[in-house]
């Protein structure tokens, strides 16, 4: 499926992008259903939020590093005004019910979401080919306010750009 890339990165900062309308399936634990399918816009909103890109549910540097660094900052980043933190992956809705069990367990409420075709990822134009993992996200984090992408922090190697530290320091 090919979709109508709406970011346009190269001019970033002079106008600010609005939060992908791709379809995602949130996961809700509490919910009477695994997970539901939203439009990522009009699941955000207007609110505050920091939607966390990651290449893939259970791979080592995201589950080791990268969502470590928001469970241990989540209170912090809350404090600065965040209403929720969301990780969103190119995976089936199934792995994001299991990486969210595995990831909240000790009680943090990081929201875990399904791009499953990877429409937000292609639409933010960070899809890309990972070889055996096929098309993923890029690891990212963007600052979400009053509906727009204030801030994107993108990792086109390794973790630093897009760590909740460095998130932090932008809040």
């Amino acid at each position: 499926i090919m979709h109508k890339k709406i970011f346009n990165f190269e001019n970033y900062g002079e106008t600010k992008s609005p939060v992908p309308s791709g379809e995602v399936d949130v996961v809700d634990p509490q919910g009477e259903y695994a997970y539901e399918n939203y439009n990522l816009d009009q699941y955000i909103g207007d609110r505050n939020v920091i939607l966390i890109g990651i290449p893939g549910a259970f791979t080592p540097t995201c589950t080791e590093k990268h969502l470590p660094g928001f469970v241990s900052n989540e209170k912090n980043i809350y404090a600065k005004g965040i209403d929720e933190i969301i990780c969103l992956s190119v995976n089936d809705p199934h792995v994001m019910v299991a990486f969210e069990d595995f990831i909240n367990f000790e009680g943090s409420n990081i929201t875990m979401a399904a791009d499953p075709y990877g429409e937000v990822a292609e639409q933010m134009s960070l899809l890309t080919d990972m070889g055996v993992m096929g098309n993923r996200s890029k690891r990212f984090a963007a600052i979400i306010t009053d509906g727009k992408i204030q801030t994107l922090l993108i990792d086109e190697k390794g973790l630093d750009v897009s760590s909740a530290d460095n998130c932090l320091k932008h809040l």
